[in-house]
Order: C-alpha cells, then structure tokens, then sequence
C-alpha cells in the first residue's frame, strides 16, 4: 500500500502504531490540511495515491463520488468509543484477517466483529 494519510480524528498513539507495524504514514497537519473540508484531504488522498485512514464515515460517500473518477482508498474504522486502545485492537484484528496491502482503491470499513471492503 501507498502512504497512509491519518486524519485529524484518529489518536496520535494509533499513528505511531501503524507506523511500528511498517506502515508509512503522515498526519493531515503535516500535509497543511488540519481542519480542511474531506473533499480536498480526499483529493489531495487520490491524486497522490494514499490511503485515508478516518473514524469519518462522510468518507463513504466521498469514496463512492471519486470511484467514477480518480480511485481513492479509504480505511474507515468504527470503535466504540473511539478510544486508541479500542481503535488499534480494532486494526489489529483486521490486519490478522486482511492483507492492509491488498486494499488500494478500495472502502474499507472496519469494527471488532467484521470487515467490510466494497469496490
């Protein structure tokens, strides 16, 4: 898989997570896209070929806009509550039933109890 962009709405320790599990990664801060509107994180995401990974579900949406254009990868992962232990034990049971890396232009919604990937 590409790059991974992290939304503003996941924890820093999830970032740091997915980086220790070999994923490359970059917060939307450090692409000057903190507080920008999903559309343009979802462009920027697209053109550049990386992932959005999100509790966003708007992403959704966005996902299924840009499939009839430019592909887009979009991770989203439900935990309740969106605790950072909660999110990675989340992601780490998903890594254990998907290869991350098969997933590219692709939604991908994730919960501890199953995983949705729509094309």
């Amino acid at each position: 898989m590409t790059k991974m962009i992290i939304d503003e709405n996941i924890p820093k320790d999830v970032e740091e997570w997915l980086s220790k599990k070999g994923f490359e990664t970059i917060n939307v801060s450090k692409l000057l896209l903190k507080s920008a509107k999903d559309h343009v994180i979802a462009e920027y995401a697209a053109k550049n070929k990386m992932a959005i990974i999100t509790l966003d579900k708007g992403f959704a949406q966005l996902y299924r806009t840009f499939q009839k254009g430019t592909p887009l990868t979009v991770i989203i992962i439900k935990a309740n509550p969106p605790t950072p232990i909660n999110i990675i034990e989340t992601l780490n049971l998903a890594q254990n039933k998907i290869n991350l890396k098969e997933i590219q232009n692709k939604l991908v919604i994730i919960t501890k109890r199953k995983i949705r990937i729509i094309t």
